[in-house]
């Protein structure tokens, strides 16, 4: 009987060891979670709303878990305010111009303190520092935002609808081009067109180029005409001499139609020698009278001449002048021989 009595005490004895063991295990691992018993810098934060965020909750910087909520309390009807121990070990890294928000761990998770931001010319946060609270949205704002849209999306999928079905039904120019296979075949005779056009163009395009391309050859009128500055210079000084030219050449005929009319006037002028000569009768008889006794003279002439050529008295001297004239015309001769 005591044997039994001994062996519950043993076994009752070993239960309750065991008990205050996973007592004191546990009492570690959440202080160890909490940060209980870690060294910690206290810093606080003023909120306007903490969207259910509560103490024992955790703090984090760039991802990582550096400290816990450790009160909250109001200040005012409209400020919250939030006390967190931050480890010492993580302090030193997070700058007083770091910014702070009630953020959540995943889409639907705990809610945390989230530490974004800070340079490294601001100084590490220190206990009993305020940070600067980040301007965040709410659940609450991201939930009417997303009903707002559901309704346009409604709207939306709604007028799709409309304009399927007018598709399907074959009104408008999508609903004709989808169901009327003779507007299909005139759209791709025209697209046809506009390929053949944009070959021709390309093929245009390459001609130019090359064309250009031999426009630029060296030795050519064209490249020295753009790249000689002498031919360029010589050109120019030759269409201002052509220019002078047509210069003078525009006078030299304002000049002969000056003259010209002078003439004309000349003629028609009963005044003026050629104009008594064209215009009067008389004048022109006279002429022609005195034209015709010049002539007549002159054949009177020859035969006088011709007679004293026979005269005995005159034989000598003309055959002297003949005999002149003929040496003079051998010598002549002569020196057109030697120059040819």
């Amino acid at each position: 009987m005591k044997d039994t009595s001994n062996r519950r005490a043993v076994i009752v004895g070993i239960f309750i060891l065991v008990g205050v063991l996973i007592f004191i295990a546990a009492i570690i691992t959440l202080g160890g979670q909490k940060k209980t018993f870690v060294s910690a810098v206290q810093v606080k934060a003023v909120f306007k709303d903490v969207n259910g965020l509560s103490e024992g909750n955790n703090v984090w910087y760039s991802g990582v878990k550096v400290g816990t909520v450790k009160r909250i309390n109001f200040v005012k009807h409209d400020e919250i305010l939030v006390v967190m121990n931050v480890e010492k070990s993580a302090a030193k890294y997070i700058h007083k111009d770091v910014e702070v928000k009630v953020s959540s761990d995943g889409f639907v998770g705990n809610k945390i303190v989230a530490l974004s931001g800070g340079t490294d010319k601001m100084p590490a946060i220190e206990d009993g520092d305020q940070l600067n609270v980040a301007a965040t949205v709410s659940t609450d704002d991201i939930m009417n935002t997303l009903q707002i849209n559901n309704k346009s999306l409604v709207e939306i999928t709604g007028n799709l609808k409309v304009i399927t079905k007018k598709i399907a039904d074959g009104q408008g120019s999508i609903g004709k081009l989808l169901n009327d296979e003779t507007l299909y075949n005139e759209l791709n005779t025209t697209m046809a067109s506009l390929q053949k056009s944009a070959a021709n163009t390309q093929r245009l395009t390459e001609g130019l180029a090359a064309y250009a391309g031999k426009l630029q050859t060296k030795g050519s009128l064209s490249n020295d005409l753009v790249t000689d500055t002498v031919v360029f210079a010589h050109l120019r000084s030759t269409i201002t001499q052509l220019n002078a030219v047509a210069n003078n050449a525009n006078s030299m005929v304002e000049s002969l139609k000056a003259t010209s009319a002078s003439l004309n006037n000349n003629l028609t002028n009963s005044n003026t020698p050629a104009g008594v000569l064209l215009n009067d009768k008389q004048t022109a008889d006279n002429l022609k009278a005195t034209i015709q006794n010049l002539s007549t003279s002159t054949a009177k002439l020859d035969t006088n001449m011709t007679a004293l050529q026979h005269n005995f008295l005159l034989r000598g001297y003309f055959r002297k002048q003949a005999k002149r004239e003929a040496k003079a015309a051998k010598k002549a001769a002569k020196e057109a021989a030697k120059q040819q």
